[in-house]
């Protein structure tokens, strides 16, 4: 069996890859539809997911979380903190929903979430880098 028709010979210089049809194995079984968000639309009727991405950045002071959720409004977003620094950002229908863990450095009791234009930005101030205190001793002897 073949996936390319090979009956029709061609000269190399005719060759048109594109112009091929293409043999589907799956294109009678209603078991397979052409797309899995076919199957999943089909077992969850109502229900739409969102593509959206998480972009995480570092400041000096601060780590800061925007996800884009263009569909959705500020009421309709859930800014969460888990237990061990776990930050869960979600919509109420269950459409969007990540978790990321804050490092070490995250002040988590300062955690503040804004919503504007459909980006919700999240920003953790980060715990200020102590400074080694040093200090130089004075060395005493007898050479």
């Amino acid at each position: 069996m073949s996936i390319i028709p090979i009956n029709e010979r061609r000269s190399s210089s005719d060759f048109d890859p594109w112009s091929l049809d293409l043999w589907d194995p799956f294109l009678d079984f209603p078991l397979f539809p052409s797309s899995l968000s076919n199957v999943f639309h089909q077992l969850n009727p109502g229900f739409s997911a969102v593509n959206s991405r998480l972009d995480w950045s570092e400041t000096r002071n601060a780590h800061v979380l925007k996800a884009a959720l263009p569909a959705f409004a500020n009421e309709d977003v859930l800014v969460e903190l888990q237990e061990e620094r776990v930050l869960q950002i979600s919509t109420d229908s269950g459409g969007f929903m990540t978790k990321v863990k804050l490092p070490e450095n995250a002040k988590t009791e300062e955690l503040k979430a804004f919503m504007s234009n459909g980006v919700v930005t999240v920003t953790v101030p980060k715990v200020e880098a102590r400074t080694p205190n040093v200090r130089a001793i004075e060395i005493s002897g007898e050479d």
